[in-house]
């Protein structure tokens, strides 16, 4: 495998290599299961099982992403003008472009770095239609691979992409192979999913995970980054790499649920949550999630249960209902994520919060 630095799921691997062996790959491949499993590794690891990469020539390319047998599609931002027969990648900034280039080298040497552009909602027509001019060009030697990564954008918001791809599939052409990745299968047309054959990657199980960290040398709790990212590993990766400060995150949520409590100011809180939520998405999520399991601890303590993840140190709480709090912390984030206003929301969780606590 051209990575050595992933949790490689053994079933799966030794399945698909066996298909290669046997000269029975199917041509298109469904890669699904949680966040943070491996799955765009195996597919690039796949792509370069095809195309000897034990070559030193082909294995500089690929190491690089620039293998021309490898063909990467993700979601990308609409920056510049395109019309139907422009190539994608020529939507985006020269800024966007160079900021690729370099999370695809990066995608190469951490198998769980993410390849993503946070304004991009979709997956363009345009990047179909640069697959259809590709099936032209007959290749020298291995095999064409699409890499299609955050799959369920090629159907969401918009079919376009997807029904364009789905023509595609239908009759594929020879020694070409499609391998869609999702974390969200159920958002996919019927009529894709049925025309791939389905590799499942399971959840992998928290010591394996904080078996891998405890060789990155990391000073981060192994144990709350678990439970922070529901056992991604990309996720762990991006909070490391980021540097987020967790400890003030707890301070700060401690504070807040202090002043709930005694019916104090929170109007600073408010604006420095909504202006996380406007300014780095990732760290709000991240909020959202300490501020969870803080009030799962409370609730854990006023029911005299003190195995806490955060709230080690306590043995008394107010009696409240800690659980409709969390409840309402889910609600208003999925909300945000579907663009209700920020202040509005936010400053109704605090209310409604405030009312519980007291």
């Amino acid at each position: 495998m051209i990575y050595d630095n992933i949790i490689k799921n053994e079933k799966i691997w030794s399945e698909l290599k066996a298909m290669v062996e046997n000269e029975k790959l199917p041509h298109a491949m469904l890669f699904h299961g949680p966040d943070g499993t491996g799955k765009e590794a195996h597919a690039i690891a796949l792509a370069a099982h095809l195309n000897n990469y034990q070559n030193k020539t082909d294995f500089a390319k690929i190491m690089n992403f620039q293998h021309p047998n490898i063909n990467l599609i993700i979601p990308l931002p609409r920056e510049k003008a395109v019309n139907k027969n422009t190539d994608s990648l020529k939507s985006l900034s020269e800024k966007s472009l160079e900021q690729l280039i370099n999370m695809k080298k990066e995608k190469m040497i951490n198998p769980y770095q993410n390849i993503f552009f946070e304004k991009a909602s979709t997956i363009l027509i345009n990047s179909i239609r640069d697959i259809k001019k590709d099936l032209h060009f007959n290749i020298d030697n291995g095999s064409k691979v699409h890499l299609i990564f955050n799959a369920e954008k090629l159907c969401y918001p918009k079919n376009e992409s997807g029904n364009s791809l789905l023509k595609i599939l239908e009759e594929p052409p020879k020694n070409t192979f499609f391998i869609l990745v999702t974390n969200n299968k159920e958002k996919l047309l019927d009529t894709i999913v049925s025309r791939c054959c389905d590799f499942y990657f399971h959840k992998l199980d928290k010591s394996t995970i904080i078996s891998y960290f405890q060789n990155e040398n990391t000073n981060f709790d192994l144990n709350l980054l678990y439970k922070i990212t529901d056992g991604s590993i990309k996720q762990i990766f991006n909070i490391i790499e980021t540097d987020i400060d967790i400890p003030s995150y707890i301070q700060d949520i401690k504070n807040l649920i202090s002043k709930l409590m005694q019916d104090k100011d929170f109007e600073s809180n408010t604006k420095k949550m909504e202006q996380l939520f406007r300014s780095k998405k990732l760290h709000f999520k991240i909020f959202i999630k300490i501020l969870i399991i803080i009030l799962n601890d409370l609730e854990k303590i006023k029911n005299k249960h003190y195995d806490c993840l955060i709230l080690s140190d306590v043995k008394k709480t107010k009696f409240a209902d800690y659980n409709k709090c969390i409840a309402l912390v889910e609600k208003t984030y999925q909300e945000l994520n579907r663009n209700a206003n920020a202040s509005m929301s936010i400053f109704s969780m605090m209310i409604k919060m405030k009312n519980i606590l007291r």
